[in-house]
């Protein structure tokens, strides 16, 4: 059974559309009362502009209320989302972003990734998966957990960049790249947090990760081979990383 709607319903809803994203260019649908049509082009733009103003709070502040007003309606022309879930449109906004500093000379080369670091955050915020970390319970230790398959913090979210995404604020614009590896996750009291780690830090913690991860020994082993260390060197100097890990909810304790 064809479930396309009729042609002239089909016109009818594109040219509707077509209309709201860009009024000043687009004719609205003959037949339609003007009010009903400037309550629809408003609910349509601010439900955008707040959505992402909540969502990439470090770019609305970057930009004034023309800038964004602007942008916003940039996105609303230029770009056709992929899906139509209104909760993962961050990502079509994070993409529009990267789209239009690649085609042009741009004063914010940092932006889509500073788009892309604020998304992250929102994904671990609607994440569906519980946090769960005993706090009553002994002190977790590094030599306890050993030879045990560990609880990563199901959340988490890591990322290079080229910039540093994590510090850009109104007052600080970076002028020069700077590598960073940056880990976001939800914590057992729902808060956000943060951390700068290094490439043996996500090494670790992409080891740890899976339905197939080894213990953490195991895994230690393995990072000791890829940076040309004895297994009791690393596991030695880990120790230290590792209560931090645990002391930061990154690691949750033994499967």
């Amino acid at each position: 059974m064809d479930k396309q709607p009729p042609q002239r319903l089909f016109e009818l809803q594109r040219r509707f559309a077509d209309h709201l994203r860009d009024p000043e260019h687009t004719p609205a649908p003959d037949g339609i009362e003007e009010r009903r049509l400037a309550i629809y082009r408003r609910l349509f733009f601010n439900n955008l502009s707040n959505l992402f103003a909540r969502n990439f709070p470090v770019i609305r502040k970057l930009h004034n209320d023309t800038q964004w007003r602007a942008l916003i309606r940039d996105f609303m022309i230029e770009h056709r989302s992929s899906t139509p879930m209104f909760t993962e449109i961050g990502s079509e906004f994070v993409g529009f972003i990267a789209a239009r500093i690649d085609a042009q000379e741009n004063a914010m080369p940092w932006l889509a990734e500073l788009a892309h670091w604020e998304y992250l955050e929102t994904c671990v915020r609607l994440a569906e998966e519980e946090v769960v970390f005993d706090q009553a319970r002994e002190p977790l230790s590094a030599e306890a957990l050993m030879n045990e398959k560990i609880r990563v913090n199901p959340t988490l979210q890591m990322a290079q960049y080229q910039w540093p995404a994590h510090r850009i604020s109104p007052d600080f614009l970076p002028q020069r790249p700077e590598v960073v590896l940056l880990a976001v996750y939800r914590r057992a009291n729902d808060r956000i947090a943060f951390m700068q780690i290094n490439t043996l830090t996500a090494g670790l913690l992409e080891a740890l990760s899976g339905d197939d991860a080894p213990t953490l020994e195991l895994a230690l082993a393995g990072l000791a081979d890829r940076v040309a260390q004895s297994p009791a060197t690393l596991q030695e100097a880990a120790r230290p990383l590792i209560a931090t890990l645990i002391d930061r909810q990154v690691i949750l304790g033994p499967r």
